[in-house]
């Protein structure tokens, strides 16, 4: 098994395998996305900060949208990703930088808006970074962030008890797998307001979602002890033999979350 979405603590160094991942997500929700900068009103002039930017893709089309008054910056933690960011491409009123979205280096009151998409679910500590990045809000400013529920995975085709095994066990796998339904406790706690939470189900067909999250989730169900891997190969031939008769479904529940300060 591959580990293109395994963003356990061992596979969290493999940025090949991250970039892989964040790409591919990148396609499957580039509509999406912007009307994410439309709900944080992102508009000419604006200064803009993406916490977790990985590959830089969401700084440069914010880039382009403020236009030369306004600046788009990418932080992350992980230097290859930033460094994969910078090779493809750095817009004159862009930049990028690594460092910890629990300890952001700037001044207060730095951005119009901050982004945090699949970030908290992350880090080790989801409520420091929430802080930091209240702290580096003007007046008015707006904070989006976006993060899964992991333990909403439903999956249709496998055997249930194995099912109930491998999504426990790639929840407890990652920093926060109950990231999403989290947001409001984080946001109130740094002290937003106007707080907005809306879920909603992203459902992917069985390519996409062995590649991008079943498979990771097999992974860890197996490190931990939860299954064997006899179990594990049944469950995925079940899944096989689910797609192969059209009858086959996957998906997960994702909060969006936008606040001011």
């Amino acid at each position: 098994m591959s580990d293109v979405t395994d963003f356990s603590a061992g596979a969290a160094s493999d940025a090949a395998a991250q970039i892989r991942y964040l790409d591919g997500v990148a396609q499957l929700g580039a509509q999406a996305k912007d009307a994410t900068f439309v709900m944080q009103g992102i508009e000419t002039n604006a200064r803009v900060l993406d916490c977790g930017c990985g590959v830089g893709d969401d700084v440069r089309a914010i880039a382009a949208r403020v236009g030369a008054g306004g600046e788009a910056v990418g932080i992350d933690a992980n230097g290859e990703l930033i460094a994969a960011a910078i090779g493809r491409g750095v817009p004159a009123n862009a930049r990028f930088l690594t460092g910890s979205a629990e300890e952001l280096p700037f001044p207060d009151r730095s951005f119009d808006a901050v982004r945090a998409e699949r970030l908290l679910q992350h880090l080790v500590d989801p409520q420091r970074a929430t802080n930091e990045m209240h702290r580096v809000l003007r007046p008015g400013g707006s904070l989006l962030a976006i993060d899964q529920d992991w333990q909403s995975i439903v999956v249709a085709g496998g055997n249930r008890n194995s099912t109930r095994k491998i999504v426990d066990a790639f929840v407890d796998s990652l920093a926060d797998g109950w990231a999403g339904r989290r947001h409001r406790e984080h946001f109130v706690a740094a002290g937003f307001t106007q707080i907005e939470s809306r879920p909603f189900v992203t459902s992917l067909s069985f390519v996409h979602a062995y590649a991008f999250v079943l498979e990771s989730a097999v992974a860890a169900a197996i490190r931990s002890g939860a299954l064997q891997q006899e179990e594990a190969d049944a469950w995925v031939r079940g899944l096989l033999a689910a797609d192969a008769r059209g009858t086959f479904f996957y998906g997960v529940t994702v909060f969006l979350t936008i606040a001011m300060r």
